[in-house]
């Protein structure tokens, strides 16, 4: 019996208003002297303070039907109306789950359950004559955990009106692109003790955004902060939705669009444990394939485990015309491997020269194991050796310091390249 009403104190501390928190203490104290009936009424006056309180939040935000409703209340209290009162109340909760959605069709049954009882409890009229109405202590606790975990804990946005009020928050210029600062963000708002629906309403509406509508990316950053902040708060709800709708919402990605699918990889790469394996390998088939124009994603594709094989594979037939239209914010290593095996490749003058011009550009990117391959393989490629822009491009090598001036300089001779070397004057 203690652990028990240790659990009610827990829920009374989770009640939002004050109004309702001190019925439901009411309930709790009842119920632990035995007053079931009493327990019964008081949880339902709770429910009544809580929906009414939760109209006015919702009027002060701006929400017509909620501004209609707080009037008509106050209308009738000023009135003194008290059939019009009990009209309210017989109807408070279908209100509460069509209008507002502050209650799901389940919840509503079991709160419907806990306004029965509490009209068996307080009406003696609705009991036999000759025998009292004595609800047991189950009942009673049911129906104070129920009023808890339905109503009194949840902000009065939920369903319909809490989504479109995230959505908007998010598609706002101002929302955070780190998911720390967006977690906070949620903290006091819909996300602080949602329903699942909500949380699987949120994530699946954002998991279609990032698949079909080809935000920008400052969107979609804002997108991927808002879904690693959901995953850290409410990580059940996250990936119980992802596990069963993600594979089929990869599925409806047309072949030309595969590239959305990369991006949400991207922003979400932990989104792949819930891919299924038709759709891992026909994101591989898309990568050993990867169109021209979208070899710039291949750093991330380098990185990303999963798909790194197709990746390389890739790379490997990358031309030279596919990379000297590519651009890399930071190249990354195996691509400058691709750059250096081109060079050394050169079938000609011309085009040893022009790849050492794009070499050029790319000198910073270059590690000191880049820049011994190419000392050491030059001199053995006669197109490279007889080519102009040789010389150039080993005072950029040398320019970028990437080995120590020694090391450097046995190295162009070790390999017979020293008299390739420019005065600095003669380097473009």
């Amino acid at each position: 019996m203690a652990s028990l009403l240790e659990d009610l104190d827990e829920l009374t501390l989770r009640c939002r208003d004050e109004k309702a928190r001190q019925y439901i203490a009411e309930a709790v104290a009842s119920y632990r002297a035995g007053a079931f009936r009493s327990a019964i009424v008081a949880a339902w006056i709770a429910v009544c303070f809580d929906i009414i309180e939760k109209f006015r939040e919702l009027a002060l935000a701006g929400d017509k039907s909620a501004e209609k409703q707080v009037q008509d209340i106050d209308a009738t209290r000023r009135a003194g109306d008290l059939t019009r009162a009990l009209k309210f109340e017989r109807e408070l909760l279908e209100v509460a789950r069509d209008q507002f959605e502050l209650i799901s069709p389940i919840e509503y049954i079991d709160l419907s359950r806990l306004q029965a009882d509490r009209n068996r409890c307080a009406h003696p009229s609705l009991t036999a004559d000759d025998q009292a109405y004595v609800p047991s202590a189950e009942l009673a606790r049911l129906h104070i955990h129920s009023a808890v975990t339905h109503l009194l804990q949840h902000p009065p946005v939920q369903g319909k009106y809490a989504l479109d009020r995230l959505l908007q928050d998010i598609d706002s210029d101002y929302f955070p692109t780190s998911w720390k600062e967006a977690k906070l963000a949620f903290a006091s708002g819909p996300l602080r003790r949602p329903r699942d629906s909500l949380v699987r309403s949120l994530v699946l509406v954002l998991s279609k955004t990032l698949l079909s509508d080809k935000p920008d990316w400052k969107r979609r950053w804002r997108i991927s902060s808002a879904m690693q902040a959901i995953r850290d708060l409410h990580f059940a709800q996250y990936s119980k939705a992802l596990s069963e709708k993600l594979a089929a919402m990869f599925r409806a990605v047309a072949d030309s669009d595969l590239l959305l699918a990369i991006y949400f990889l991207k922003c979400l790469p932990d989104s792949w444990q819930f891919l299924e394996p038709d759709i891992r390998q026909r994101l591989g088939s898309y990568v050993s394939n990867l169109p021209s124009k979208d070899l710039d994603d291949l750093d991330f594709l380098l990185e990303f485990q999963p798909l790194q094989a197709p990746a390389r594979q890739r790379l490997r037939a990358a031309t030279k015309a596919e990379l000297s239209g590519t651009l890399f914010f930071d190249m990354p290593s195996e691509v400058a491997d691709r750059y250096v095996s081109l060079y050394l490749e050169s079938a000609s003058f011309d085009d040893a020269n022009e790849w050492a011009r794009q070499m050029s550009f790319h000198v910073g990117d270059f590690t000191a194991d880049h820049v011994r391959r190419i000392l050491t393989n030059s001199g053995r490629n006669r197109q490279i050796v007889g080519s102009f822009q040789i010389g150039p491009l080993i005072n950029k090598l040398r320019a970028g310091k990437k080995l120590a001036d020694d090391e450097f300089e046995q190295l162009l001779n070790d390999n017979e390249l020293s008299a390739h070397m420019l005065p600095a004057s003669e380097d473009i």
